[in-house]
């Protein structure tokens, strides 16, 4: 086998330029192995998408989270943004005699991590 010597130098930073040891190989489809069988005996990790008709996405009401349960947008979600992109007034600003050390907005796992972090 010959080696591609075109390579950017960010490929070689990256051991691309290196071969794969047998070793590194095995681990490696021995964690994809594990991960399918855990995912395969985990309760809602195999969960089907029901299948749908040729051209479904044509048809009304077609949206495809829906079918595993997933919401999408709900109402209320976009008002305030809708309201600021049509030029809507704004309520006033209310003063609030409140202070924070940190505030996390969302609960990803972001969010988590640093609501975590901060608290250790």
């Amino acid at each position: 086998m010959t080696r591609d010597r075109s390579r950017s130098p960010r490929d070689r930073e990256l051991g691309m330029d290196r071969a794969i040891s047998r070793r590194d190989f095995v681990q490696g489809v021995a964690i994809g192995s594990a991960g399918i069988l855990a995912a395969a005996a985990l309760p809602g990790c195999t969960q089907a998408t029901p299948a749908l008709p040729p051209g479904a996405q044509d048809l009304p009401g077609y949206y495809p989270p829906s079918l595993t349960g997933l919401r999408g947008s709900h109402a209320g979600s976009f008002e305030a943004a809708h309201a600021l992109r049509d030029g809507a007034p704004q309520p006033a600003p209310v003063e609030l005699d409140e202070h924070y050390d940190l505030v996390v907005v969302g609960a990803g796992i972001s969010g988590l991590s640093a609501a975590h972090f901060y608290c250790e």
